[in-house]
């Protein structure tokens, strides 16, 4: 069983599992059975109700006037939601998660996955970057189950030794779709001498604000709608200097608080990240939070999220 998790420590005062990122070789092996078993599209009930609430989201911003509602992972982590469930699954499964975040003079909701795209490794690889791009046809096809629910595709970036800005350069055939995304995984961003699972790694607010430069420049060549930049965090040295960190015109950037445990650490710890005139998400976690938070506790948060991931 391959381990590695995007996130899953701890929230700040409480503890939890850790668990180890995979090799190159198991991410491979994980791939290949992934590619001859994909299954087909969802069914067309479900894709009628996706298109039946909405349609794309092509114009103004996404937050604060909606909400995403996303599932975490990839289909070769079975420790996440997206890699319990085969792709039209957990499409169905998140259409239900999504709906009671819905409602009657609520934000309209956005489902979305939010697949790892990048996936930092125990294993240096040939280029010693200690990270795995996921296989083209993988993002293809979550990108398919997302629009067949009205929905969005984040991809995921953890970063290993790479460089974040390389990263997203190499993800820019899927950035150029209107309805892509982008996250940033601290925790994975190790610098050129660290090693995913040992080194606790973060991020600083000058480099986040080159890749929210990045995807707005993105944008701007493309003429496209705004997008999201979400950075997963459980920590205050997850983001250093997070005062700098700059919202774009046409970026989103949205920090979401990653902790595990007890809704009462996971409250404090979320109020504690927060940062004005960022916008706001917070994950919960199936099987590692003690005592899952139903959505509506989680629509009295202060501030409430504009961001919502399960994993």
């Amino acid at each position: 069983m391959i381990g590695g998790v995007a996130s899953g420590a701890p929230a700040e005062g409480d503890g939890g599992p850790r668990l180890e990122p995979p090799t190159r070789a198991e991410l491979r092996h994980a791939t290949e059975r992934f590619l001859d078993r994909v299954d087909a599209p969802l069914p067309e009930t479900v894709q009628r109700q996706g298109e039946r609430r909405r349609g794309p989201v092509v114009d103004g911003s996404l937050f604060p006037e909606n909400r995403i509602v996303a599932f975490y992972g990839a289909p070769q982590l079975p420790a996440t939601i997206v890699g319990r469930k085969t792709p039209s699954a957990a499409a169905s499964k998140l259409v239900s998660q999504a709906a009671p975040y819905a409602g009657t003079n609520r934000r309209p909701v956005i489902e979305a996955f939010d697949l790892i795209a990048v996936i930092a490794t125990a294993s240096r690889g040939p280029d010693r970057k200690y990270r795995f791009r996921q296989d083209p046809f993988v993002i293809s096809t979550y990108l398919e189950q997302a629009r067949a629910i009205g929905g969005r595709l984040i991809l995921d970036i953890q970063p290993g030794r790479a460089n974040v800005v390389a990263e997203v350069r190499a993800l820019e055939p899927w950035l150029i779709q209107p309805d892509v995304d982008l996250s940033i995984d601290p925790e994975w961003n190790v610098g050129r001498k660290g090693v995913p699972g040992r080194t606790q790694g973060s991020i600083r607010a000058r480099k986040l604000n080159r890749v929210s430069g990045k995807l707005q420049e993105i944008i701007d060549e493309n003429l496209l709608p705004p997008k999201a930049l979400v950075v997963h965090q459980f920590r205050k040295r997850s983001v250093r200097k997070r005062r700098r960190v700059v919202q774009r015109p046409d970026v989103d950037v949205t920090l979401n608080f990653d902790g595990i445990g007890k809704p009462p650490a996971k409250k404090a710890g979320y109020a504690q990240l927060s940062r004005p005139k960022l916008f706001d998400g917070f994950s919960l976690f199936y099987r590692l939070d003690r005592k899952l938070m139903t959505p509506r506790a989680v629509l009295r948060l202060d501030p409430e999220p504009d961001f919502v991931l399960y994993q």
